[in-house]
């Protein structure tokens, strides 16, 4: 429940951010650029999220070895 949790605030921020770059993209070139720009974040931020929800969300323990 954690790592959905932590998934979803990544992808509201990264997603802000995306809209962000889209838009100054497309302020200091054309609207196509600015809006390619944006898909591409689009897309890259849902992978960043999920890469940071993971390392987020890990546990702090390392696995204990079996006895040998």
């Amino acid at each position: 429940m954690i790592l959905l949790i932590v998934f979803i605030i990544s992808v509201v921020i990264g997603q802000a951010l995306s809209v962000c770059v889209g838009l100054v993209v497309e302020r200091y070139y054309t609207p196509y650029t600015g809006v390619i720009a944006f898909i591409a974040s689009y897309f890259t931020m849902f992978w960043l999220a999920w890469r940071i929800a993971v390392r987020v969300t890990r546990p702090r323990v390392p696995a204990r070895q079996p006895a040998e």
